[in-house]
This record gives C-alpha cells, sequence and structure tokens, in this order.
C-alpha cells in the first residue's frame, strides 16, 4: 500500500484503492474507489468533494440496492444488518438472517 502523509490535494481526482492517507486534506476533490485493494484513511479532511464508488465498489453497491428493493423483507433485514455490523465495527463484515 502507498503511504501519503500530510498531503493536501485540491481540484484532482484522487484514487483511494492501494493508498493510506494520514493527516491528508482534500478539497474540490472526486474522490474515487472502485473496491481493487485496501485503503487506509486516518485524520484526514474532506471539503466539498464528491464521492465516486466504479468497478467492483459500484457492482456491490447495485446488489446491495437490488437486495434491499427486490427481495423483500429477507433483503431488507440483510443489508440492515450489513449496516449494523459496519457501524459496530465488525470484522469482517458478515450478516446472518434466516430466509423463511
Amino acid at each position: 500500500m502507498i503511504e501519503n502523509i500530510s498531503n493536501t490535494y485540491s481540484g484532482v481526482r484522487v484514487s483511494l484503492d492501494n493508498q493510506s492517507y494520514e493527516k491528508c486534506i482534500f478539497t474540490n476533490c472526486t474522490i474515487e474507489y472502485a473496491g481493487t485493494g485496501p485503503i487506509s484513511l486516518s485524520g484526514c479532511s474532506f471539503n466539498n468533494c464528491q464521492w465516486l464508488f466504479t468497478g467492483d465498489a459500484q457492482n456491490t453497491l447495485n446488489f446491495m440496492q437490488v437486495m434491499y428493493h427486490q427481495m423483500g423483507g429477507f433483503g431488507k433485514s440483510m443489508i440492515e444488518a450489513t449496516f449494523e455490523n459496519i457501524k459496530q465495527g465488525v470484522a469482517p463484515i458478515t450478516s446472518s438472517v434466516e430466509n423463511h
């Protein structure tokens, strides 16, 4: 993973994949995550940035949206359980809901 420490980014597109950002400042940037590698964000600030999910990350979000809206109560429960795990910091993120 590439380390970026105390850098300032302004008006550029920044990829998060395979990057570690510590104490960096992002202003008017497009922050892109494709889901192709690990990331680390520690003590960074984001000012007026846009977030862009592409590739595998976008596919995962699309899948979650389909689950939530098209799989009835089971799909909604799975997505809600997944977000609860995220909020609680459970790793790896797993959700278990019985399908009846």
